[in-house]
């Protein structure tokens, strides 16, 4: 049974004021009051709740760190709808090498600007510069959740120079090499490869999709949130994909033919009609293997199929920002930026319309300049 201490004390820094000391279980707390009696009133409820079972101490709350701080940071971005993958990149990063480094029991308002430099050229040395640069940004992101809940005042990050990198190469299948990749996919790879292309679905997304997101009758298929699965969408985003007429014969077919009938029956099921792993490497060979016989020497992934469906989106004069919001991301400085080549080519015909549409009014006959008399010679009136 736990015992408990109280004690009535005179504050010796300040006369006319007493305080109560309440200890129990090596938990300790002290409450002032200005007179004795007012302390000793005190006393009696503390005793009160102790007997009846509600005597709670409040004690200081613990120092707040950066591995504490990181674990508030990552459960946060757990309730915006991070998947469980990208937050084990985040801890890794974080955890393994940042504050490894600066020491994960440091005080987040401790950490500098210069230590962070220091930071960043030690591991230049060591990895990457892309690689610091991804240590660097998880950095700035979890000082950044400190500076919002009040732990630090500035965020030392925003003052530090990142590693220069060469820009991301994107890729996609070419409009002429659609065909020829379609044609060289077999099996149960086949029907995914086209669905892929036709709507821009990610590798868990298509994993995870079931008869119920597959709306026929309206021709969309939804990306749905399903926690009790483990699968939210990327960055929390639940979105509906058109169906193209292409694809729904194709679509329709298949659910008829391979899929079983109830709503919660995998699309994309594996032999044995059991869900294919969200880590499945069979995507990524799958294609690697359509793109040899297709006779694409470039090596290919599975998300570059997603990119096509963008790609060819761009290149039918969809607008940018419809086809961020297809594609699901979160911003649409990503989806120009993943296709800034297309974007070029699709503002700049754009931006040839307006000599199509008012170029002619523009253009008038220029009047011959009248010739300059010569030297010496006279003007006649």
């Amino acid at each position: 049974m736990s015992k408990l201490w109280l004690s009535i004390q005179e504050r010796k820094s300040r006369s006319g004021c007493w305080l109560l000391v309440v200890e129990r279980d090596g938990q300790r707390t002290t409450r002032s009051f200005a007179s004795y009696e007012e302390a000793k009133r005190a006393e009696r409820e503390v005793r009160r709740a102790e007997q009846t079972g509600k005597l709670k101490i409040r004690t200081k709350s613990s120092p707040v760190t950066l591995s504490s701080i990181c674990e508030e940071f990552l459960a946060s971005k757990r309730k915006e709808g991070a998947a469980q993958a990208t937050l084990d990149v985040y801890r890794s990063l974080l955890e393994s090498s940042v504050m490894r480094r600066l020491g994960p029991e440091r005080c987040p308002s401790t950490v500098t600007a210069l230590e962070v430099e220091q930071l960043r050229d030690a591991r230049l040395e060591q990895v990457s510069a892309n690689t610091v640069f991804r240590e660097l940004d998880r950095l700035r992101a979890l000082l950044g959740y400190a500076k919002k809940k009040g732990v630090v005042a500035s965020n030392v990050v925003l003052g530090v120079d990142f590693p220069k990198i060469p820009p991301k190469a994107y890729d996609w299948l070419r409009s002429p090499e659609i065909a020829p990749f379609l044609e060289a996919c077999v099996g149960d790879f086949a029907t995914i490869a086209k669905v892929t292309i036709f709507s821009g679905l990610r590798r868990r997304e298509a994993v995870f999709l079931q008869r119920s997101d597959v709306d026929l009758l309206n021709n969309v298929i939804s990306v749905r949130s399903k926690p009790h699965l483990g699968f939210c969408p990327k960055s929390g985003k639940e979105r509906s994909i058109p169906i193209d007429p292409v694809l729904r014969p194709l679509l329709a077919n298949h659910l008829d033919e391979e899929v079983g009938g109830g709503p919660e029956a995998w699309v994309f099921a594996q032999a044995d009609k059991s869900r294919r792993s969200d880590k499945t490497r069979w995507l990524a060979v799958s294609t690697q293997t359509a793109a040899a016989r297709a006779g694409i020497s470039r090596r290919l992934t599975y998300h570059d199929l997603r990119r096509t469906y963008g790609a060819m989106l761009i290149e039918a004069g969809v607008q940018i920002y419809t086809v961020s919001r297809l594609l699901g991301h979160a911003d649409v400085r990503i989806t120009q930026e993943v296709y800034a080549p297309l974007c070029g080519k699709f503002l700049a015909q754009e931006a040839s319309k307006l000599g199509r549409h008012i170029g002619p009014a523009l253009i008038r006959e220029i009047p011959p300049v009248p010739e300059l008399p010569r030297v010496g010679e006279r003007v006649v009136q």
